[in-house]
């Protein structure tokens, strides 16, 4: 029989392994009930061993560095990403958001894919830097490598000239009630300027962002026509979304492999 104190370390191996962790596949995997592990996950969360979220827990994230964040949790980007992709038009001039799920999505882009692509982040201008049918535009600014951005006055400036078809934000909190919001405020500054310059707008949501208490509130999500989101994001959201945001245009991902 397991002891308590070996089930919690299992857990936070768990965590720490894949980065993410559902509380009903434990109770499977450590021959538990569910009670006992939402239990499990309280007293860890309190004891800032990982952070609990809706049907589970994440692993806590230290201040990573962005080259860092962009390889971690990779499988799951990459099936947002391709519901992203499906949101780009060959006509269009994107607008692309710095962030690890968007950098994915540039790697499976293919030169044509749209008239242009405008971003403040270098790695996803690199990583497009080969396209010749697509113009890639990097925008000016100051840059945070830990972001792999550039924010800031002159980045503001430019994206205010811009008329982008389509947005892609990167987001790191989901408020139903409020909207989306960033980390800082620089993001938060950018991404609402982003999205008021677009005429159409997507952003890709990993289920722990409807937990993410974020500080930054950059826009509604009235402005936002498209979100993609993952094959078992917590149906409560869903549900909340669906109710109060009815104009929403929801795309799942296809289910992660085991």
């Amino acid at each position: 029989m397991q002891l308590p104190e070996e089930r919690r370390q299992a857990i936070v191996d768990a965590v720490e392994r894949e980065g993410r962790v559902l509380a009903a596949e434990l109770a499977g995997r450590l021959a538990t009930s569910e009670d006992t592990i939402r239990r499990d996950l309280r007293d860890l969360d309190a004891a800032g061993l990982l952070r609990r979220v809706h049907g589970g827990a994440v692993r806590l994230r230290p201040a990573a560095s962005f080259g860092e964040r962009a390889e971690t949790d990779l499988p799951r980007k990459m099936l947002l990403a391709h519901g992203l992709r499906a949101c780009i038009r060959p006509d269009d001039t994107v607008l692309i958001d710095a962030g690890s799920t968007h950098l994915a999505l540039a790697r499976l882009l293919e030169d044509g894919c749209a008239a242009a692509i405008v971003t403040n982040s270098p790695q996803i201008a690199l990583a497009l830097g080969h396209f010749r049918r697509t113009r890639i535009v990097l925008l000016g600014g100051t840059y945070h490598p830990d972001e792999g951005a550039t924010y800031g006055a002159a980045t503001l400036a430019e994206v205010g000239r811009l008329r982008p078809d389509l947005a892609l934000v990167g987001v790191c909190g989901v408020d139903v009630e409020r909207g989306l919001a960033a980390s800082n405020p620089e993001e938060a500054a950018l991404k609402e300027a982003m999205l008021a310059v677009s005429a159409r707008c997507a952003a890709a949501v990993l289920n722990e962002r409807f937990d993410e208490r974020a500080a930054f509130l950059f826009g509604a999500l009235e402005r936002i026509d498209q979100l993609v989101l993952e094959s078992d994001a917590p149906p409560q959201a869903v549900a909340r979304l669906r109710d109060r945001h009815p104009q929403l245009d929801l795309t799942f991902t296809a289910k992660a492999e085991a």
